[in-house]
């Protein structure tokens, strides 16, 4: 179980993707599809449990490798130094409680995974990373928004492989 982190700098807006190929650079090849890994976006919601259910399942049932990623967007700098860093540790300290409750689920079902922690827009870090790490599969969870746009919207809009969002079970009458 471990959970990486990009540097916490203040820019956000670097792109997460490979640096363009010099001549007679090799390109990395794809994953063969046995190693290709099911990504799962989490938040910290109940919707983001959802999705982690529904990914351990998966992962579980087609034995496939399990990432779980967090996106925070990171605080404004205009806020200055100390408010900053303050804001800045809350966001972190919230990824990776996601991270590991997300983790847990994983441990719980006996499935091997790791968590990674992006910064950024949370749709396009999502894209990127799935893209970069060749995933089979994303897997969201969905929320109703009342402002604002749907983060699994956009990532269903931007993906180029399939994207699987997990609702909320309703009970089942007996």
């Amino acid at each position: 179980m471990t959970i990486t982190s990009t540097d916490p700098q203040p820019h956000f807006r670097r792109p997460l993707v490979a640096p363009p190929s010099r001549a007679g650079a090799r390109l990395p090849t794809k994953a063969a599809p046995e190693t290709a890994p099911i990504v799962v976006a989490v938040d910290g919601s109940t919707a983001a449990l959802v999705a982690a259910r529904a990914g351990v399942r998966l992962a579980r049932d087609l034995g496939a490798p399990l990432v779980f990623v967090y996106v925070r967007r990171g605080p404004s700098a205009a806020l200055g130094e100390p408010y900053y860093q303050r804001r800045l540790d809350a966001e972190m300290r919230a990824g990776r409680r996601a991270l590991n409750d997300a983790l847990a689920i994983a441990e719980r079902a006996g499935v091997a995974a790791t968590g990674e922690e992006l910064a950024g827009r949370p749709a396009q870090r999502v894209v990127e990373f799935a893209r970069l790490r060749d995933a089979r599969l994303l897997v969201l969870g969905s929320r109703r928004r009342r402002l604002g746009r749907s983060v699994s919207r956009h990532v269903i809009r931007g993906a180029d492989r399939p994207v699987l969002v997990a609702g909320r079970l309703a009970p089942v009458p007996a």
